[in-house]
């Protein structure tokens, strides 16, 4: 068993449209957001799904079922993790669909789908990050857990946890007796971020200040509080709220045409 506990959270809203695809739509969404660790939840229609259900005995996936048609989404959770340093998406669905043999219910693995209609929330750890690691004893890829505060290892099959007293903020863990397997598996953790001493000269986008985020571009800087900062997109106008906790920042340069500081905000892996 591993536990821990999640202090800082977003509560987030999406809406897929019609034709947009899963799970290809809904990581792109998340990313925009920065939210690589959380728990999904879903209602709404689809067009076409695929889905699959695990076989204990053969410890592996059997043919994935392709459900042609309209269907309604009666419940679909999952969640969003690293997996190899990349986002990735596990969700569970149950499906209702009118046949001629009558109404008929599907479940298992959401494969992919392309949607109808669709409505998620999203509830973003921004505390934690959240990894997939094959399980030796289930053949399944299960999540492992590690505080931005604390430290958290994950060795093969299973996780070492870190006490509570090892961490800044509280963390309830209960270890697990690891299997034999490389520590190598965690590699797509975030490390947390280590907080400058007060006598080294570290700088953190200020208000007014221009960035240039890896993903959104040019910004303005339109509010920060040193965990958190909201960006206006040069190129739409959009506004943007990222965590620093996510970001590799790169001492600021001068910006010639406005003379204010401008920084590289980097993806952290």
């Amino acid at each position: 068993m591993n536990v821990i506990e999640a202090r800082r959270v977003r509560h987030l809203v999406i809406r897929l449209d019609r034709g947009e695809e899963l799970p290809g739509a809904l990581l792109r969404a998340l990313d925009e957001v920065e939210a690589r660790a959380g728990w999904i939840e879903g209602a709404g229609s689809l067009e076409a799904a695929e889905v699959a259900v695990f076989d204990q005995s053969l410890r592996s996936y059997a043919a994935t079922r392709r459900l042609e048609g309209p269907s309604d989404v009666v419940s679909l959770h999952g969640s969003v993790a690293l997996l190899k340093g990349e986002g990735s998406l596990r969700l569970w669905a149950t499906l209702a669909r009118e046949t001629d043999l009558g109404l008929q219910l599907a479940a298992g693995e959401l494969v992919w789908a392309r949607v109808y209609a669709l409505e998620l929330r999203v509830t973003a750890f921004d505390d934690i990050a959240l990894a997939r690691v094959a399980d030796e004893r289930t053949g399944l890829g299960l999540l492992v857990a590690q505080s931005l505060a604390g430290t958290a290892a994950a060795t093969g099959a299973g996780v070492a946890t870190a006490s509570a007293t090892a961490a800044a903020e509280p963390v309830r863990a209960a270890p697990t007796q690891a299997a034999a397997g490389s520590s190598s598996d965690m590699s797509a953790a975030l490390p947390p971020r280590i907080r400058p001493k007060q006598d080294e000269e570290q700088h953190y986008p200020e208000v007014d200040d221009l960035v240039n985020h890896f993903h959104f571009g040019e910004c303005v800087v339109l509010s920060s509080d040193g965990e958190r900062i909201r960006l206006r997109q040069e190129r739409d106008g959009r506004v943007r709220e990222v965590s620093l906790t996510m970001l590799k920042i790169e001492a600021p340069s001068i910006d010639a045409a406005s003379g204010k500081h401008h920084f590289r905000l980097l993806r952290k892996n």
